[in-house]
C-alpha cells in the first residue's frame, strides 16, 4: 500500500496496529518508505507531516517515540499491549519508587501530571531543564509508555492550512486513555502481552521474529 492521504495513514494504523514514521528494524514498513513522494515533502499543500494530528484523532490512538526512541503511530489496542509489556507490572509510582526513573524523568512526569496536556516548548520551560536533557527524559517516558504525544499544534497559513512539522503536545497515557486503561493493564500479564504483540506483527507484516523482537525491545538503563 502506498500512502497518498491521511485516510491511508489512518487505515494503516488501524490495520496493523502501529506505523513507524521512519525506517525501523522491520524493512519496508514505515511512512518514510511507503509514502508517495508528493506527500512526504509536498511542494505545495499538506503532506504526512501536517497530517499527524488528524491521524491521531482519526485512530483514537497515540503518537510517540515508542520503538528504539523513534516516532510511530499506535492504535489504542496495540498501545495497551505495549504498555503491559514495557511497564512489566509497574505503575509510575512503583517504577519511580524502585529507582527506575531518573531525576529529569521525575521532573517531566511531575510537571506533566499538573495538566491534561502541554505543548513541548511550554512543558520544557516549566521543567527548567535544558533542551537536550528534556528531550532525553521525554523520550524515555514515551519508551516506558508513561507519556505519549496526544496531538500537534501547527502554525496556520494565510488560507487557514496547517504547515510545518508542528509542536508536539505531551500527555500522560493514563490520563489520556482514562481509568479503564489502568484496569486493562492490571488484567494483562507482561509476558503474554509480549507474545501477543509478536504474533500480531508476524501475522500482519512479512518479517522475521528477530525483527519484531528488535522493534519491541527496550531495556531500562
Amino acid at each position: 500500500m502506498i500512502v497518498k492521504s491521511k485516510d491511508d495513514m489512518a487505515a494503516m494504523v488501524e490495520k496493523y496496529g502501529f506505523l513507524p514514521f521512519f525506517s525501523s528494524s522491520i524493512p519496508g514498513f514505515s511512512l518514510e518508505e511507503i509514502s508517495a513522494s508528493e506527500v512526504w515533502f509536498p511542494p505545495n499543500g499538506e503532506g504526512v507531516w501536517e497530517w499527524k494530528d488528524d491521524v491521531i484523532s482519526m485512530t483514537g490512538g497515540a503518537y510517540g517515540r515508542f520503538f528504539n526512541s523513534r516516532p510511530a503511530f499506535v492504535s489504542r489496542e496495540f498501545f495497551t499491549l505495549l504498555a503491559a509489556y514495557r511497564r512489566d507490572g509497574y505503575d509510575y509510582e512503583g517504577f519511580e519508587g524502585d529507582g527506575h526513573a531518573s531525576r529529569s524523568e521525575r521532573i517531566v512526569y511531575e510537571k506533566l501530571s499538573e495538566t491534561e496536556s502541554e505543548v513541548s516548548t511550554y512543558l520544557r520551560l516549566k521543567t527548567g531543564l535544558s533542551r537536550q536533557t528534556f528531550d532525553k527524559a521525554a523520550a524515555r517516558l514515551q519508551m516506558q509508555t508513561f507519556a505519549v504525544i496526544s496531538g500537534f499544534d501547527y502554525r496556520l497559513s494565510k488560507d487557514g492550512r496547517n504547515y510545518g512539522w508542528g509542536l508536539a503536545r505531551y500527555a500522560l497515557a493514563d490520563i489520556l486513555f482514562g481509568p479503564n486503561f489502568e484496569e486493562k493493564l492490571d488484567m494483562l500479564v507482561p509476558a503474554d502481552a509480549y507474545e501477543t504483540l509478536i504474533d500480531r506483527i508476524l501475522t500482519r507484516i512479512p518479517c522475521h521474529r528477530k525483527e519484531a523482537e528488535s522493534l519491541l525491545r527496550y531495556h531500562y538503563a
